[in-house]
Order: C-alpha cells, then sequence, then structure tokens
C-alpha cells in the first residue's frame, strides 16, 4: 500500500508588484449634462487625470457614443433596441449633431493600452432646436396670419422671442387667408408614427401641421391626409379640440369644419378623421345644426344641437353619431349656447367639470352651467345652474353682459373671467357675484385663456413639469394698441389668480405681437 503524504508551507516565490494606473476625469459635467441645437457642433474637452505622474495621451484609445434606440416595437415592427453608436474615437469630442431633438445618454470611454482596463463615464445630452419648446401664438396683421414664438430654454429657464417664426425656420406652410387657431398636442402615439405630435395650424384659407422638430411642411401636412372619405379639395378647420383619455396615452380630438360639423378621430378608432359628421342621429344621417363648441374628457363628448336646443353626447371615442343626454340627468333644454368648455385637469381628485353660458331665447338673461360630463344634475355637489350675474339687471355699475366674450375658467378655482371691450372681470360662482379686475383703458382684448398645455395633464405630468402645472393656472390676456403699428402692437401678459377674489398678480408680459387670435405651448 502506498501513502500519499503531503505538507503546507509558506510560498517563498518571487514576485514583484506595481500598482495599476487608475483614470479619472475633470471637466466633463455629469451633473447638468450638455446642451445643442441640432445641426450644431458639440465640443467637449475633458481632462484625464492618472495616478501616474507619466500620463500621455497615446498611452490610452478613446470612443464616445451615443446611447440609440427606443428599446421598444411598434404596431408590427420588430423591437427597436437600445445601443450605442459610435460618433469618434477622439480625445476630445467635436462633432456635428445629426440626432433628431431629445434627450441622450452620451458615453466617453477610455482604454489603457497597456493594463486594457476601460474607464467609462456618462452624462446626457439635450439636442434641441430654436423651437424645441415654447409659446406659440398667432397673429392678425391686418387680416392676414403671422405665427410667433415664445422659444423656452429649459437650461436657463429663458424666452427667446421670434417674430414670424415659420419665416425664421425657413418653413413653407400656407398661411393665407384670416387666422383662426394655432394647436399643440399628440394627435396619435409614438410608436404608430415619428412625427406623432401636431403643430396645427389653422385659417380661413388652410389647415396644416408642421413638422415638430423643424415646422418644415410638405403638401401631406395638409388636414385632408389625416381624414378619411371624399373628402373636398377646399376643405379646412374652424377649430381643433382634444384631450387624452384617462390612461393619458391615445388622444381624441374634435374638428369643426368650414361646414359647419363636426369629425371625431381617436388613436384607438383609426388614426385618422372619418369624413363622416359626428352631429347625427345615426351614423351617416343628415347633420343638424350644432354649436361651434364640444368639451371632451377624452372618453365622451358633449354637444350643443342648436336646432332643439339641447345637450347630446357621444358614447365612446369610436362613434360617429350622438345621443340625447339622459332626460334622467336633467340637462336644461329651450336655450341658446353662447360658450362651453371644461376644466381638463384632473389633479389631487379633481373633477373634469364643464361650464357653459347659456341665453334665454325670448330674453337677454343668460345662464351660467357646470355639469360634469354623465353626471346628474341633481348632483349639488357638482351641478350649478343659476342666472349669470343675477344682481346686474338691477345695478348702477351695469355690465353689458351681452357683447361679453373671450369666457375662461381658471382650473383651480371656480372663477369665471371674461371681458367687456376693455374690462376684465371676475366671476365667482360661491358667491355669484362680479369683480372688475382689470381696466385696459384703450386698448383693446383679443384673446384671454387659462392655457390648455396638454401635458398638464394628471399628477404625473405634473410632478414631470412644474412649469406646465404654473403657466396653465396664470390667466393669459393678450391686448393690441387699435392705433399702433400692425404687426408690434400687441401684448401678452399672464397674471397669477389669488384667492378670495385678490387683484391679479402680473407673473409675466411680452410685446411686440400683432393682434393675438390664438396662443397654444408646444410642450415636451
Amino acid at each position: 500500500m502506498m501513502l500519499g503524504l503531503a505538507s503546507c508551507s509558506k510560498d517563498i516565490g518571487n514576485y514583484s508588484y506595481h500598482d495599476v494606473n487608475v483614470v479619472s476625469f475633470q471637466g466633463f459635467d455629469t451633473i447638468n449634462g450638455y446642451s445643442t441645437y441640432f445641426g450644431d457642433t458639440l465640443k467637449i474637452t475633458p481632462t484625464l487625470v492618472s495616478s501616474k505622474d507619466d500620463n500621455k495621451e497615446d498611452d490610452y484609445t478613446y470612443e464616445w457614443s451615443f446611447r440609440i434606440g427606443t428599446g421598444q416595437s411598434g404596431a408590427g415592427q420588430a423591437p427597436d433596441p437600445l445601443r450605442d453608436s459610435v460618433i469618434s474615437t477622439s480625445k476630445n469630442l467635436d462633432v456635428k449633431i445629426g440626432l433628431v431633438p431629445g434627450t441622450y445618454s452620451l458615453q466617453y470611454r477610455v482604454t489603457d493600452k497597456a493594463t486594457g482596463l476601460v474607464y467609462p463615464i456618462r452624462t446626457n445630452v439635450l439636442v434641441t432646436t430654436e423651437v424645441y419648446e415654447g409659446y406659440l401664438i398667432m397673429n392678425d396683421v391686418n387680416g392676414a396670419a403671422r405665427l410667433d414664438m415664445l422659444s423656452y430654454n429649459s437650461t436657463l429657464n429663458k424666452f427667446t422671442q421670434y417674430t414670424d417664426v415659420l419665416q425664421h425656420m425657413g418653413s413653407t406652410v400656407p398661411m393665407s387667408g384670416k387666422p383662426y387657431q394655432i394647436l399643440c398636442m399628440n394627435y396619435t402615439r409614438s410608436n404608430i408614427v415619428a412625427q406623432n405630435y401636431g403643430i396645427f395650424l389653422l385659417t380661413s384659407e388652410n389647415t396644416n401641421r408642421v413638422n415638430q422638430e423643424t415646422f418644415a411642411w410638405n403638401p401631406t401636412y395638409n388636414i385632408r391626409y389625416l381624414m378619411l372619405g371624399d373628402v373636398p379639395e377646399n376643405f379646412t378647420a374652424q377649430s381643433i379640440n382634444g384631450q387624452y383619455n384617462n390612461t393619458n396615452s391615445s388622444p381624441t380630438i374634435y374638428m369643426y369644419g368650414n361646414d359647419n360639423n363636426w369629425y371625431s378621430m381617436a388613436t384607438n378608432a383609426g388614426y385618422v378623421f372619418k369624413y363622416t359628421p359626428v352631429n347625427v342621429y345615426t351614423t351617416g344621417g343628415t347633420p343638424f345644426k350644432v354649436s361651434p363648441y364640444v368639451a371632451t374628457d377624452g372618453n365622451a363628448a358633449i354637444f350643443y344641437d342648436a336646432e332643439n336646443r339641447k345637450f347630446v353626447t357621444t358614447t365612446n371615442p369610436a362613434v360617429t353619431s350622438v345621443i340625447d343626454v339622459n332626460p334622467l340627468l336633467h340637462y336644461p333644454t329651450g336655450y341658446d349656447l353662447k360658450w362651453m368648455n371644461m376644466n381638463y385637469y384632473p389633479e389631487g381628485g379633481q373633477v373634469k367639470k364643464v361650464y357653459s353660458i347659456l341665453k334665454d331665447p325670448t330674453s337677454s338673461k343668460l345662464y351660467l352651467l357646470r355639469f360634469k360630463m354623465g353626471a346628474a344634475l341633481t348632483d349639488t355637489a357638482l351641478y350649478y345652474f343659476q342666472p349669470f350675474m343675477p344682481d346686474m339687471y338691477n345695478s348702477s355699475d351695469k355690465v353689458d353682459i351681452a357683447n361679453a366674450t373671450n369666457f375662461t375658467v381658471s382650473p383651480d378655482y371656480e372663477y369665471l373671467f371674461y371681458n367687456v371691450g376693455s374690462k376684465v372681470y371676475e366671476y365667482d360662482l360661491g358667491l355669484s357675484k362680479n369683480f372688475l379686475m382689470k381696466d385696459y383703458g384703450n386698448a383693446q382684448i383679443s384673446y384671454m385663456s387659462f392655457l390648455h398645455i396638454y401635458d398638464r395633464y394628471g399628477l404625473a405630468q405634473m410632478t414631470k413639469n412644474q412649469n406646465y402645472f404654473d403657466w396653465s393656472s396664470e390667466l393669459t390676456i393678450a391686448t393690441y394698441n387699435p392705433g399702433g403699428a400692425a404687426g408690434s402692437n400687441g401684448t401678452l401678459e399672464q397674471y397669477k389668480i389669488q384667492p378670495v377674489n385678490g387683484a391679479l398678480q402680473l407673473a409675466a408680459q411680452w410685446t411686440g405681437f400683432g393682434k393675438i387670435v390664438s396662443v397654444g405651448y408646444r410642450s415636451r
């Protein structure tokens, strides 16, 4: 028998230990990142700090790369995987940026040739354009349409004003005709088409959208290319309104055409406007005369039958007909609709409520109606139907309410604002009382609203961008001096609303516009 014996002994081999070179970085901003315009050159000059004194540039290889891809798949498409795309192998970055505007992850990799060790570092790069985000302002200049912009730089928290921004960007979009509206919102999902954000320009002769990043235009951006059916060549829209549904993912949009009919588009029902009027009681039937106002929560919609003087509703975004509102809900009938809109923001458990001004056709009296879409008007917590300003008819300081325009409701307070001539009034629904808030004297008010910034929708978006919450809570008023130079005689102001009917507090003011007729916000 053989035994195998083993013992432990100290390893007294001759080994030589060396410090490994360690690389760190200076002059590379990982906190704030970098910002650059599309088409501009991005330059970054980092400093390498080596743990060895003999640090030389040739001792390393370098690689700059952008993380691209969505990691998602579109309808009927293969997934778009995340991947790093190399843009430079130089020590310093000096490269022209051709990426679509957005935020990208930039990686810088330094490899030590001697050891093979890799030292990576990442930061974010925001690729923007001059028109990346901001207010879009539709002006009337001697009867012609002009689009201006207050471009917002989120890094600097600063607005830059562009007069005739379409000309500035070299856009060829037709703008002939009287200006109607500017609308900014997603009109479909990003996994359907890359150009999913609609910047719609409405005039009496044209309805178009422009490229969401560059404002470029081609004929397929005409509204007719978003419609299904035998659409007349001269079809245009007088107004467009919409809202995201409760999941904040699928927009529903309604369009009031130059034929005085309403048309609908829902992303969960075909991604196009069906050239079939909604203001019918059976699909394809004869349209009835309908008011030019709509209120929608993204699921159902409320219209007003102007012939029979009653509210009607759709049951879901996919339908192209209406039904009468359930009589058990007790909606008022027999009035003329003067105005209708709704509070679109449900933050903090708020209920989205519809507001309307109704006129007695046999007198000059107006009524203010508030209701939750689909809720019974016997629900006193939501329902409000009273004569509008009941004390004004016998007041010594009478308001010419018949000539009131630009009705709008604060999304945060039960205050209805409107103007009569150059005077701005606030009506407190709780007190049923009217307050004169501002008198512009010789200046004329051409526009007044609480802006509908679509990306404010819901608590998630409020935490995403507090600015959208703040700006849409401010009363936006546009005035112009009739005796001033057309095209530069207009002013845009924003006011913070104070509780307990306090005086309006000026938050921002810009001048140099024309007669402003519509304001939208290109959000992100």
